[in-house]
């Protein structure tokens, strides 16, 4: 991701804590897993969701989290997003993302009792591309699926808008991330490999504009085959 000189700026880690190239979704400490029970209520751009967690390994559920609404944040409304994104990350990441935020075409915010919880940063790279920028939890709500639910929201966006692929760029090493990318059917991106125009995932003319850096992993998902709309 080219955020400034790559010689000068080092980019810092919370070293207990999971990214994609953005927010937390697993407890990198633990490992521990859930499954997330999603209630009905999904109506036009914003979404209201009832949760329930249950530990993957068995035992009973926890007790129901309080509803979150998923919102579209449009103008000067996306500043409301800033702790969340502030929680996610430090150093050149935090600017940028702070920075990007104001730009995306879409940011879509989860929202409990009126506080923005967790953000996803979204933006159209092309007329087929979709890009999740970034994704970041507040740190007093991580472990409650939030990750998955923006990024399931996010293909959805995708999808309705007639994109037929989508890409998000994770940290190599970050092992929870990688694998929420791929349980949503995303894969790694060879450079040598057919365009996307072209029915492959090859990212070309697009990597420039998501500033991937050094470390960093490009997965893309395809939402339809080439030709074909999904709206």
């Amino acid at each position: 991701m080219n955020r400034g000189p790559r010689h000068v700026v080092a980019l810092e880690r919370q070293p207990t804590e999971s990214y994609l190239k953005a927010g937390t979704v697993l407890d990198a400490r633990t490992g521990r897993s859930e499954c997330l029970r999603v209630g009905p209520g999904r109506t036009g751009t914003n979404d209201t969701m009832t949760e329930e967690v249950v530990p993957a390994l068995g035992g009973p559920p926890a007790a129901p989290s309080p509803q979150v609404d998923l919102i579209d944040l449009v103008g000067t409304d996306r500043e409301r997003a800033v702790p969340a994104l502030k929680d996610g990350f430090v150093g050149i990441y935090r600017w940028h993302a702070k920075r990007t935020l104001r730009t995306a075409t879409w940011v879509r915010a989860a929202v409990r009792h009126g506080e923005v919880i967790a953000v996803s940063v979204l933006e159209r790279l092309d007329p087929q591309v979709g890009y999740v920028y970034y994704l970041s939890t507040a740190g007093s709500h991580r472990r409650e699926g939030l990750g998955r639910r923006l990024l399931d929201d996010a293909l959805d966006i995708f999808r309705q808008n007639g994109l037929t692929v989508a890409y998000g760029a994770v940290e190599e090493d970050n092992a929870a991330s990688i694998a929420l990318f791929r349980s949503r059917g995303f894969r790694a991106v060879e450079r040598k490999e057919r365009g996307y125009r072209e029915g492959g995932l090859g990212a070309w003319g697009l990597r420039s504009r998501m500033t991937l850096v050094g470390g960093e992993v490009l997965f893309g998902l395809r939402l339809a085959s080439p030709g074909e709309s999904s709206r």
